[in-house]
């Protein structure tokens, strides 16, 4: 995972990547129903057929999933492509649900980078109960990078039993759709 000697190293193992023990209870957890993956692929343009291939039914693109970027998925990695050479500033919005203890408090830690900054809000998740949610807002600004490269940080929510960890990748890589 070392970045020096693995550039891809924060997203090459993906979310398969768990402690089997640790992953009966997670702490938190980041749904994604099917309702959002079917407004995700819509938004990045497949068609009617396409969608019934992958879902199982006939769905009609929701008027609010046009020009909705893959970035607001609700999914524990946080990924955006960025214009190469000029500053930036994107925003995440996730949110978390409470399966670890009641009465939980979980405090955000984020890796170095110093060509990343990285701002939580809020940087405490406080829980009263299980199956509670709360939502937090990552905002990630930076200088510009060069063309094709990528710089990636590490988001941890702990509440000192549970370590939740959420990677974070901006890139300039070309894609399919701006995020």
């Amino acid at each position: 995972m070392d970045r020096t000697k693995n550039p891809d190293g924060e997203i090459s193992y993906g979310s398969g990547h768990v402690n089997p023990v640790r992953a009966i209870v997670p702490g938190l957890v980041y749904e994604t129903s099917k309702e959002d993956y079917i407004k995700l692929m819509c938004s990045l343009g497949y068609t009617r057929d396409n969608i019934k291939q992958i879902s199982g039914e006939i769905s009609a693109c929701p008027v609010k999933s046009k020009n909705v970027p893959p970035r607001d998925m609700n999914y524990p990695s946080l990924a955006a492509s960025v214009p190469a050479v000029k500053s930036f500033t994107v925003s995440f919005r996730r949110t978390v649900k409470n399966v670890g203890l009641p009465n939980s408090i979980y405090r955000v830690q984020i890796s170095p980078n110093p060509k990343l900054k990285v701002e939580v809000v809020p940087k405490v998740l406080a829980f009263k109960a299980l199956k509670e949610t709360k939502t937090f807002t990552v905002t990630v600004s930076g200088g510009g990078l060069s063309a094709k490269s990528m710089e990636s940080t590490t988001l941890v929510w702990s509440d000192g039993t549970h370590i939740v960890r959420s990677p974070i990748v901006v890139h300039t890589y070309p894609s399919i759709k701006s995020s």
